[in-house]
């Protein structure tokens, strides 16, 4: 584990988190840079924003890739990205090894929980545990698995 923030499919260039997070979204819907960018700032509660000079290079090596392509271009020139057939078979590749982020997830985990302490450590990982247990479940029981852990989490606020 080398490179803990990067990611390869078997055989496989290997991708940042950045990047793989920009071909998950452009295969949800074509965006422009500056769509991408917001979309992450909400999604981190502005936690984290990558800046331009990151995010640009990085559509600009995706396109000369192959992985986008421009949808089309708007007002000012701004940019609409889309996925290619080779983009979203790149992001399905990158699914495909869930267990390696998965691993890369628990080792952030452990290194956080060594800094910060360990009171809360079997919570924390019968947590995280389920999460992956119900990702893993068909579709008709993933479903009353949610309801369970929602009707659940609202006894705990009534506490």
């Amino acid at each position: 584990m080398k490179e803990v923030w990067k990611f390869a499919p078997e055989n496989g260039k290997e991708r940042g988190f950045l990047t793989i997070l920009i071909l998950h979204s452009l295969d949800r819907e074509p965006k422009s840079g500056y769509d991408l960018l917001k979309e992450i700032e909400e999604k981190t509660n502005g936690a984290w924003v990558p800046n331009k000079g990151t995010l640009y290079p990085i559509l600009k090596s995706l396109e000369e890739e192959g992985q986008i392509q421009v949808k089309e271009i708007g007002k000012r020139s701004k940019r609409i990205y889309e996925l290619t057939d080779s983009g979203r078979q790149t992001i399905s590749d990158l699914r495909d090894k869930k267990e390696v982020s998965e691993a890369r997830v628990n080792f952030f985990k452990k290194m956080h929980l060594e800094i910060f302490g360990e009171e809360n450590i079997s919570f924390i990982n019968l947590m995280m545990d389920m999460r992956f247990y119900v990702e893993d479940l068909p579709a008709e029981k993933k479903e009353k698995a949610i309801g369970m852990i929602s009707s659940t989490f609202e006894e705990i606020k009534q506490l």
